[in-house]
């Protein structure tokens, strides 16, 4: 043996010295070297030579002569010989492929779903093959000796090799679609329908993934669990045979058929892939590919517990993308329930105490990395429940891949920073575990081998460093059941105990609390003041005073479970008692406000009406005057040198959410006029933004940089709701980013790099949150226009090729940010400019009456749409704005709807009754809006379905003393629409 081979640890060294003899005669002089320093690092030496002695002698001269020249290929050789002796023989039977691997500049890249597609279009026309199959099955093996080669090289993560695993399996069913679909026309034509125009069409077909390939968290050898979908009922066209019409349902059932016994069937490079259809509606007793409707029907009708759950991962993997995402979002509200339903939690655990029994039963002492308890499947099982519980109100948890959930829910504090640190950790090696394991054989596995070498072999392919004077097997084996049992405590723990007082309380001298093991009904709620009044009676008591409904006790119980987690949080609760009083009212009225509270119960004290703020500039100058401050002031830590950018935009987010919760408990709280609740919301968004602008300016190196507003040659104007002052819970910002007329080209640039930074500021998803949506496209030309506008462009712009409605819109431009004498001049400029620009259109009252009817016609027209329909919120916008422009009267900078209608009223430009029932109408609609966004945290529509949602907003109507006794919100709105669009009519039709 060669010198530099005998310190490799050899299991039978006379068998390795042979194969390194008939090695040394094949290989080129100059790889020896390199193979000894490749087998000694080997975690299988003896397999990875006895293996390379087979390729040596069956490839070509002209191979190994490349393999000399790029020896890459030698350690990628060693590679693969080392962990897998099932894709070895293709490597073995197809040589040349590792000195293609070698070359390949691409090789670490992760591949997209198009990058596979080209691949598989280039390898079935240079290595054509008439058996679709056989071509799938090679050039799937193929794919899997890179992504195993990048597996064990260190060159992709877990998450890169099971999302590039998925991707492939989607790239052969995606071709298998295509070449099956074609076939089945030819005999039958194709599947069509009549549109709702009468229009023929063709149904379209949609293969839906579901488990790993689902999460995008396929093994090496899983089996691919899918449903197929079809959109339409009716019947083919008829192809080339006599007698060829079938109905839709038959020619997809055909083509289901046909899909999977392609993926199937054996071939000599084995099966592309095992499919499994059990998962389908009716299991083994549904049609192999069912409707849309009749999808839709089985999953809000008769599916069991079980079948919902596994949605949490369905995908769409090939076909048609529209009619899986609208299977999708049709079932999503039987997926995820409201929080507190531990009906499904228990159906899983169910489920996961029948595996275990029958692993006990059937394995004895085997260890399976995947069954056993703290395993594989116990951690899915627990993102799958935390996803069900709380994937209702809280969308961002919503994430078919396992360790994607887990940084979600550890986002929003479901899952605590330790648990989920532990979680991820332990199911990273699990998994890579796993893929030793199948990666060997071939084969569907997740038990650890018996055999004491096969153990060993396996621990040094798994990584694991061994203590001093421990075998790899052994430190293998503690390492997986340290994993098992640090699982399993957080699994009894989370699931089992998810808001029991007593594990947590005793840390600050709270006595034991009963197991509160739900948080919806009478009972846990009960518990838990139960227990609150024998360790916090006076907080039992403000709790029992509230006089709280069984829709508002789901909501106290999740809430004042996180109050009672630590002595941080229950302080306040203690000695804040009327902030507890608004935080319960805010649980009776508001879902969202109340998710915003449990995630974090530290903002508390930001409810109490009695707590001294420190002084806002803008809140003080709204007090006073009518409209939104010119330029808004940021806040003091925005220029801080001392913190960096994100310390800063986590700050920015702290504060807005603190005052999202302030303010949206003090208009549940005492209400008053819509004008005047959506000024304080609307200052909050300028300061927001005016802080924003000064975290950019910081983060952009910039000399000299501008040491006030006022030297700025920069402004931020405020369209739409925030420029009217009537920005709400959950409204977009629309902003023009506007610099001065005299500005150089590298201070435009400087201003672009500052905008796309505040934009980055005010946009991204951090662990904190988000602010709000910023929309950018109202700027010149919109989306195809530049980020950055000179103020002469866009004067010029309005001038000369500005739109109707883009004059209409720019009425509200209200500067927030930047240089407030700028923003002043600007927008002045703006009104004239405007005003001037109306004589180039023949009839610019027609255009607006034109542009009215296209929103009316666009928009949701039933009685309950707030904006759109005859009598909404545009019809007041519309006779405000047409009264202004044909008079010319700029609006004061950031007056709101009820100002302008004032002011109108004032200059005798509008009748005293119509005045009165414009400011009522507009005060009504923004009332109800700012009501039920208050309530679900999002835009609506108009009236709410939810019955919860209607409950919560009528009552929050009759506290704000909005209806007149013995109406409905239905009957106000009805009535109030009614009179709104007769004065619309009589303002600006009738002109």
């Amino acid at each position: 043996m060669r010198p530099e081979f005998t310190s490799i640890l050899f299991e039978e060294p006379a068998k390795a010295v042979g194969n390194l003899e008939r090695v040394e005669q094949q290989l080129a002089p100059t790889l020896l070297a390199p193979l000894a320093s490749l087998l000694s690092q080997s975690p299988d030496p003896d397999g990875a030579l006895n293996l390379l002695e087979r390729y040596v002698y069956g490839a070509p001269p002209r191979v190994l002569g490349d393999i000399a020249h790029y020896p890459t290929a030698l350690s990628y050789l060693v590679a693969i010989f080392s962990y897998s002796g099932y894709l070895a023989e293709t490597l073995l039977s197809e040589p040349e492929l590792v000195v293609q691997f070698a070359l390949d500049r691409n090789f670490t890249k992760l591949k997209s779903q198009e990058d596979l597609m080209q691949d598989y279009a280039r390898f079935s026309t240079t290595q054509p093959d008439p058996w679709l199959a056989a071509s799938l099955a090679r050039f799937k093996r193929r794919n899997y000796l890179r992504l195993v080669l990048k597996d064990v090289l260190r060159l992709s993560t877990l998450g890169e090799t099971t999302l590039e695993l998925s991707i492939l399996a989607d790239v052969i069913l995606t071709n298998a679609w295509h070449y099956c679909d074609r076939e089945l026309a030819k005999r039958y034509g194709q599947p069509e329908y009549r549109d709702a125009q009468g229009r023929i069409a063709r149904a379209g077909f949609s293969i839906v993934s579901l488990g790993k390939l689902g999460g995008n968290e396929l093994n090496y050898n899983s089996d691919i669990d899918l449903l197929f979908l079809y959109s339409h009922d009716g019947e083919t066209s008829g192809g080339n045979e006599r007698e060829s019409v079938i109905t839709n349902k038959e020619y997809f059932v055909h083509l289901a058929r046909a899909i999977t016994r392609t993926i199937t069937q054996p071939t000599s490079q084995g099966q592309v892939f095992r499919i499994d259809l059990r998962l389908r509606p009716e299991g083994d007793q549904g049609d192999l590919a069912i409707s849309l409707r009749s999808a839709r029907e089985y999953y809000e009708h008769r599916a069991r517990d079980w079948e919902l759950q596994m949605l949490i991962k369905a995908r769409h993997s090939a076909g048609e993308a529209k009619l899986t995402r609208d299977f999708l979002r049709s079932v999503e509200d039987y997926v995820y329930r409201s929080p507190g339903d531990f009906v499904a939690v228990e159906s899983i655990l169910l489920a996961r105490e029948r595996i275990s029994k029958k692993l006990r039963e059937s394995r004895g002492h085997a260890i399976d990395v995947k069954h056993h308890r703290g395993g594989i499947r116990d951690i899915e099982f627990l993102v799958q429940c935390l996803q069900r519980l709380h994937g209702r109100q809280d969308h961002w948890v919503r994430s078919g891949g396992t360790l994607f959930a887990l940084r979600k829910l550890n986002d929003k504090g479901w899952l605590s920073d330790r648990d989920y640190a532990a979680l991820t950790a332990d199911y990273d090696f699990l998994r890579k575990v796993e893929h030793r394991v199948q990666m060997d054989a071939g084969q569907q596995t997740h038990r650890l081998p018996s055999d004491a070498q096969a153990l060993e072999r396996l621990a040094r392919r798994t990584g694991v460093e061994p203590a001093a004077g421990e075998r790899p097997s052994d430190a293998l084996l503690r390492r997986v059941r340290q994993a098992f049992t640090r699982v399993d405590d957080i699994y009894q723990r989370v699931i089992h105990h998810p808001a029991d007082p007593s594990v947590l309380g005793t840390a600050f001298e709270l006595t034991p609390a009963p197991t509160l093991l739900a948080d919806s009904g009478r009972q846990p709620f009960d518990s838990l003041v139960s227990y609150l009044a024998v360790q916090a009676p006076e907080v039992a008591g403000l709790v029992r005073e509230a006089n709280l409904t069984e829709r508002a006790r789901r909501n106290a119980t999740r809430l004042l479970a996180a109050m009672v987690s630590s002595s941080e949080r229950f302080t306040p609760v203690r000695e804040k008692p009327e902030a507890l009083r608004r935080a319960l009212e805010v649980a009776s009225t508001s879902d969202y406000l109340t998710d915003l509270l449990v995630h974090h119960p530290e903002d508390l004290a930001m409810l109490d009406p009695t707590r001294s703020a420190p002084p806002d500039p803008a809140a003080e100058q709204l007090e006073i005057g009518i409209a939104l401050p010119v330029v808004s002031e940021p806040f003091p830590w925005a220029a801080a040198p001392e913190l960096d950018l994100r310390e800063k935009m986590a700050l920015l987010r702290r504060e807005f959410r603190a005052r999202v919760l302030a303010l949206g408990a003090a208009d549940i709280a005492d209400g008053g006029s819509a004008s005047a609740m959506l000024k304080r919301w609307s200052a909050n968004a300028a300061r927001c933004i005016a802080s924003a602008l000064v975290v950019a300016m910081g983060a952009v190196n910039h000399d000299p940089r501008p040491e006030s507003s006022a030297e700025m040659p920069f402004v931020v104007l405020a369209m739409g709701r925030l420029g009217l002052s009537e920005f709400d819970l959950a409204s977009d910002a629309d902003l023009i980013f506007v610099t001065a007329c005299e500005t150089a080209r590298e201070e435009l640039e400087y201003w672009t790099r500052v905008t796309e930074r505040t934009l980055e500021v005010l946009s991204s998803y951090t662990r904190d949150g988000t602010l709000f949506a910023v929309d950018t496209r109202l700027r010149p030309r919109g989306q195809e226009g530049e980020l950055v506008v000179s103020a002469d462009a866009l004067l010029s712009y309005l001038a000369e090729n500005a739109q109707a409605w883009e004059l209409l819109t720019y009425l509200k431009a209200n500067p927030v940010a930047g240089n407030p004498r700028l923003g002043q001049e600007l927008t002045k400029h703006i009104s004239q400019t405007i005003f001037d620009r109306m004589g180039a259109f023949g009839d610019f009252e027609g255009e607006l009456h034109q542009m009215r009817r296209r929103l009316e016609r666009k928009g949701p027209t039933s009685e309950g749409a707030f904006k759109t329909a005859p009598g909404g919120y545009y019809d007041v916008d519309f006779a405000v704005s047409y009264l202004r422009l044909r008079a010319r009267l700029e609006a004061p900078l950031g007056a709101n709807m009820v100002e302008q209608i004032s002011e109108l009223q004032t200059r005798g430009l509008i009748a005293t009754p119509d005045a009165e029932a414009l400011r009522a109408g507009a005060g009504l609609l923004r009332s109800l809006d700012h009501a039920l966004r208050l309530v679900t945290g999002k835009a609506p529509g108009g009236l709410p379905e939810h019955p919860g949602h209607a409950e919560a907003a009528e009552a929050i109507t009759h506290r704000w003393e909005l209806l007149p006794d013995g109406r409905t919100l239905a009957e106000e709105l009805r009535e109030t629409q009614r009179q709104l669009r007769y004065v619309y009519r009589r303002l600006v039709e009738s002109e």
